[in-house]
């Protein structure tokens, strides 16, 4: 890899702190030293080793932005955008689909759990002790939250949970899940709940690996619910309907911080391809030299300016508690749709080379495919946008 590839995204951005910039160093040795050198091993396989989430917790990557008396770093909420940007920076980063992401479910539970659940649960993220990933969408139901099956229902002293989830990100891995059930299926989204569920409770049984467009070392799961009972204790916010409402505000965050990762990996897509085509001749010229080229190129780095511009002024948002659902959204889908273009631009530029799965952009582009449908699709969120034009 060449320094301009290899020094991508180190450029000073003022949203973000001293602190913040050696933290994303920190992020960036971690992943050149403990994960790029085996990811190509891991895709043979299908999955990348549990033991990971242990080296990064040693590593003090993880939880980073949850307060240090609950194990974690003692960061704000932009130190987990940068673990998310330096995935994106990662030229292993679009093979691990969603990666060492398992800070997004803990922040579930500093959002929305009890004093004794933060206590007890986020200092076992931190270490890498505990794997774990939301499980909301559900075979019949994606975006539409109102319309989830999964149930837990009140059963002397705890509930009892019926259903199943889909697209579980690492679910081969996960040791717990946060589950989204309904209470009171006549009550819509205010009847739902979370619950904490350990992976080996009885009854609890997770599907093969879902064979996917994505050819990486990532893992999505389904997970089958059967009469799996937890405690009174294990329920999100200690109340009914307690945590559900913390729960979906976190996800307003956690939008951005995907954003952020999506215009991460389309720099690093540009970044590659220019390397490319500064090297590759054809018909006695570098390609770089085609005007087509330039002015594909000159599209794209613009596009990438306005969408660095703009991500930093949303994460300017989250930093004084301004963030609003729209913006969240905008987030979302403008840079989900940036990346997909940027990569499906690339890919083109790198001709039958860039079609090889032994190419890194090929696995960006697939891998921007499906962050047009991760978190709500595109569509949905224009929906979300255009209702608020009023």
């Amino acid at each position: 890899m060449n320094a301009a590839v290899n020094d991508v995204g180190l450029e000073r951005r003022d949203v973000f702190s001293e602190d913040h910039n050696e933290f994303r160093m920190t992020v960036r040795r971690f992943f050149r030293r403990e994960v790029e050198p085996f990811f190509r091993d891991w895709e043979k396989v299908g999955t990348f080793p549990a033991d990971i989430f242990r080296k990064a917790g040693e590593a003090g990557i993880l939880q980073a932005g949850i307060p240090t008396e609950y194990g974690g770093g003692g960061g704000d909420f932009l130190h987990h955008v940068i673990m998310h940007e330096e995935m994106g920076y990662s030229l292993a980063g679009a093979s691990m689909g969603g990666g060492l992401g398992i800070d997004g479910s803990g922040y579930l539970i500093y959002a929305g759990g009890t004093e004794e659940q933060k206590r007890y649960w986020l200092p076992r993220y931190a270490s890498g002790e505990t794997i774990a990933e939301a499980c909301f969408t559900e075979p019949q139901s994606g975006s539409d939250v109102a319309g989830f099956r999964t149930t837990a229902i009140a059963d002397g002293g705890g509930y009892v949970i019926n259903g199943n989830k889909i697209w579980i990100t690492n679910g081969n891995l996960c040791t717990m899940v946060p589950v989204v059930c309904k209470l009171d299926t006549q009550a819509g989204k205010g009847g739902m709940s979370v619950f904490l569920v350990d992976c080996d409770a009885p009854g609890l049984a997770r599907g093969k690996p879902i064979e996917t467009l994505h050819r990486g070392c990532a893992n999505e799961a389904e997970f089958f619910f059967e009469n799996v009972r937890v405690d009174r204790d294990r329920l999100l916010g200690g109340r009914e309907g307690g945590g559900f409402k913390q729960v979906m505000g976190i996800f307003n965050d956690m939008r951005v911080a995907e954003g952020a990762r999506y215009l991460a990996a389309a720099e690093l897509a540009f970044a590659l391809t220019l390397e490319y085509v500064r090297n590759r001749r054809a018909f006695g010229q570098r390609i770089l030299d085609f005007q087509n080229t330039q002015f594909r190129l000159a599209e794209l780095k613009t596009e990438l300016a306005v969408g660095r511009a703009f991500i930093d002024r949303v994460l300017g948002k989250i930093k004084d508690g301004t963030l609003t659902p729209v913006d969240a959204s905008m987030a979302k889908m403008w840079l989900s749709e940036l990346e997909f273009r940027v990569a499906d631009t690339c890919l083109q530029l790198h001709g039958g080379m860039g079609y090889a799965h032994a190419s890194v952009i090929s696995q960006i582009w697939t891998h921007a495919r499906v962050h047009r449908i991760l978190l709500g699709t595109s569509e949905i969120h224009r929906v979300l946008i255009g209702k608020s034009l009023g």
